[in-house]
C-alpha cells in the first residue's frame, strides 16, 4: 500500500516562482544594505572624516549621505555603492553555484548504462538461477550466453 501524500502539489507554479523571486530579492537587498553599511563605515573610518555609523542597513541602502555626511561623493560612491555591489554580485553567484551543485544540476530522468546493467540477459539469467537452482541445467530462451 503506498504511503499517503502529506501535501498537495501546488496548482499555481507561477506564484511559487514569484514567491521565490521575492524572497531572493529581499535577501539580496538585506545583503547589499548590510555590506553597504559595513563598507561605508570602513571607508568613513579609513578616511578619518567621522565616527563609525550605527547599524542601519536601510539607510545605507537608500540614504548613504545621511549616515556619512562628511564623506566626499567619490568616496561615498566607491564605499557605499561599488564595493557592496561587487561583493553582493559575487556572493549571489557563489550561492547560485552552490545551490545548483547541491541540487544536482540538470536531471533528464534517463537511466545510465550502470543503471541498466542488472537488467541485461547475463545478469537476469544469473539471478534467476541463484533464486531457483532447478534452472541451472537449462538453457535460456535465447540460447547459451557467450
Amino acid at each position: 500500500m503506498p504511503a499517503p501524500r502529506t501535501s498537495a502539489p501546488s496548482t499555481t507554479t507561477g506564484s511559487d516562482a514569484l514567491l521565490y523571486f521575492l524572497f531572493g530579492m529581499l535577501g539580496m537587498a538585506l545583503a547589499f544594505g548590510s555590506l553597504a553599511w559595513l563598507s561605508g563605515s570602513v571607508t568613513n573610518s579609513l578616511s578619518g572624516t567621522g565616527p563609525w555609523a550605527p547599524f542601519s542597513a536601510t539607510d545605507a541602502l537608500l540614504h548613504p549621505r545621511a549616515l556619512w555626511p562628511h564623506l566626499s561623493p567619490l568616496a561615498l560612491l566607491i564605499g557605499a555603492r561599488i564595493i557592496p555591489g561587487l561583493l553582493s554580485a559575487f556572493l549571489t553567484a557563489l550561492a547560485l553555484v552552490l545551490w545548483m551543485r547541491l541540487r544536482g544540476g540538470t536531471k533528464n530522468g534517463l537511466a545510465r548504462k550502470a543503471d541498466l546493467a542488472p537488467l541485461l540477459d547475463k545478469e537476469i539469467t544469473a539471478k534467476a538461477r541463484s533464486l531457483r537452482p532447478s534452472l541451472s541445467g537449462r538453457e535460456g530462451k535465447r540460447g547459451r550466453a557467450c
